[in-house]
């Protein structure tokens, strides 16, 4: 991408939130979808739960369409694909525009991994290209070893949750928020080669059942 480009979206990025603080908005307020909690249930939707089923614990690959996510498995016929929605967070701007819906899947594209935060929870940043907030993405799958970018991955919107967590450096102290639960259904996408500046990773063995 063009640095110049980077630098004025980045820019805009800090217009439209700071935009967004000074009117009363912010990703607080916008993550209003009823009490703090998760859902355990599994969706009412039949491609929803067959979407849980077949990707559970699997990598896959993705389209070029940066619309909207198109996913196929190894071992689908030529041409076979999901199409799911990309996780594009909440506008805190306008909560309403592309609004996410809790229960629904997601593939999580271009985040990034901030820190551990205990069993298997991480801080991440994810959202679309201008908003990308604080989120906790819950493993189920993978075990992260450090920081950077994430490779995409399907995951289930779950829910809201408070969190306290230590501010970014150079800034000390302690921030309390509260933030969207993203939970994994799939491996990271399938990648022929670990790719640099993205976030390692293991697999973590299924639990017997």
């Amino acid at each position: 991408m063009n640095p110049a480009w980077r630098k004025s979206g980045a820019v805009a990025a800090a217009l439209l939130l700071a935009l967004a603080l000074l009117s009363g908005c912010n990703p607080n307020s916008a993550l209003d979808f009823g009490p703090t909690q998760e859902i355990k249930t599994p969706p009412t939707d039949a491609l929803s739960r067959e979407i849980l089923h077949n990707f559970d614990g699997k990598p896959f690959t993705l389209g070029d369409n940066d619309r909207q996510a198109e996913v196929h498995l190894d071992g689908w016929a030529k041409g076979r694909r999901v199409i799911i929605p990309f996780w594009l967070g909440v506008n805190p701007l306008y909560p309403a525009f592309l609004r996410p819906t809790l229960g629904h899947i997601y593939v999580m594209s271009e985040s990034i991994m901030v820190r551990p935060l205990g069993d298997s929870d991480y801080l991440i940043r994810a959202g679309s290209k201008l908003f990308k907030t604080d989120t906790l993405l819950e493993g189920t799958h993978t075990r992260y070893l450090g920081t950077g970018k994430m490779l995409p991955v399907v995951v289930r919107f779950v829910g809201t949750r408070i969190i306290t967590v230590q501010r970014d450096a150079p800034a000390k102290g302690m921030i309390t928020e509260k933030v969207p639960v993203l939970r994994e259904v799939s491996l990271p996408m399938h990648v022929d080669a670990p790719v640099p500046g993205y976030a390692k990773f293991d697999v973590v063995a299924p639990k017997p059942g």
